[in-house]
């Protein structure tokens, strides 16, 4: 009976570990975020976003980021967001030009934004062609995403105007440098960060929402306090996940790559859908 017992435990474990390598990373998930309440709500009523994060691509395009492309594509979204680290970390010349190419493809009437990762500075030279002409000073011609470095801007819609921004992960620069200034527009703001840590420091009567990545869900599903303890990523109280705070609002994505293994269990990787109306309230989640 011990023995039955161990034999099943050692198969499950193996499925389990198959499933995780070879399944998983590979299965992108749709994930709607319906936003009906607050400024957003109203100036961005019927429109529609997608939120990525965490590519982590190498020398070879992996499958997740095929098919998010694919996903993206067949949405047709008013706006696309990216937050950061597109290459895996140490990347080389390939991981970057697999990146561009990526983003190539990324269309959207209203517009695509981004900010950077930590991965993307780990080849400083390369990470420039994201925003300049390779050899030169230029503007970049490869892409249209815009990226932010504390900065943002304001887009026009028929019902409103909407601030954009993004805070910078780069090295030396604190992720909450010049977030006051960002913040204070007359207008609703989506803040673009690679990392959620700063969420905390934005006053709750703010009308904002806020996109991270960065923890991947930690691509092993665990307890919230499981995370608090081990302290994996900066902050493990906003792992995965909607949350909201009388007006303002984050949503850390799972993202589409992994790092340090190729491995996910119960925290598939993901494309968000934002689904802006002016009905009912905001939170709620079609998974």
């Amino acid at each position: 009976m011990i023995i039955l017992a161990g034999l099943t435990a050692l198969v499950v474990l193996s499925m389990a570990v198959c499933y995780g390598f070879f399944r998983e990373p590979n299965h992108v998930r749709l994930r709607t975020i319906m936003v009906q309440s607050g400024g957003l709500a109203d100036h961005l009523a019927g429109k529609r976003a997608v939120l990525i994060s965490d590519l982590h691509i190498g020398s070879r395009f992996h499958r997740a980021a095929a098919e998010a492309l694919r996903m993206i594509s067949e949405l047709k979204p008013d706006l696309i967001f990216l937050t950061g680290d597109y290459v895996k970390w140490n990347g080389k010349t390939a991981a970057y030009e697999n990146a561009l190419d990526f983003m190539s493809r990324l269309k959207a009437p209203l517009g695509v934004y981004a900010v950077f990762g930590d991965s993307d500075y780990s080849f400083s030279r390369k990470s420039c062609e994201f925003c300049h002409e390779a050899g030169g000073y230029g503007p970049v011609t490869r892409h249209s995403v815009k990226f932010f470095k504390n900065s943002g801007k304001y887009i026009e819609t028929d019902k409103g105007r909407v601030f954009i921004a993004g805070i910078d992960a780069g090295p030396g620069l604190d992720e909450a440098t010049g977030i006051a200034s960002l913040l204070s527009k007359d207008a609703p703001v989506i803040l673009l960060t690679h990392s959620s840590v700063i969420f905390d420091s934005i006053d709750t009567g703010t009308d904002i929402l806020v996109l991270s990545g960065d923890t991947h869900g930690g691509q092993v599903f665990l307890p919230e306090v499981i995370w608090k303890l081990i302290k994996w990523k900066p902050d493990p109280e906003h792992m995965h996940g909607f949350f909201q705070e009388r007006k303002k609002a984050l949503y850390v994505t799972s993202g589409i790559g992994t790092s340090h293994l190729p491995f996910r269990l119960g925290v598939p990787p993901e494309v968000v859908v934002i689904q802006f109306g002016d009905k009912g309230r905001t939170g709620h989640e079609d998974v």
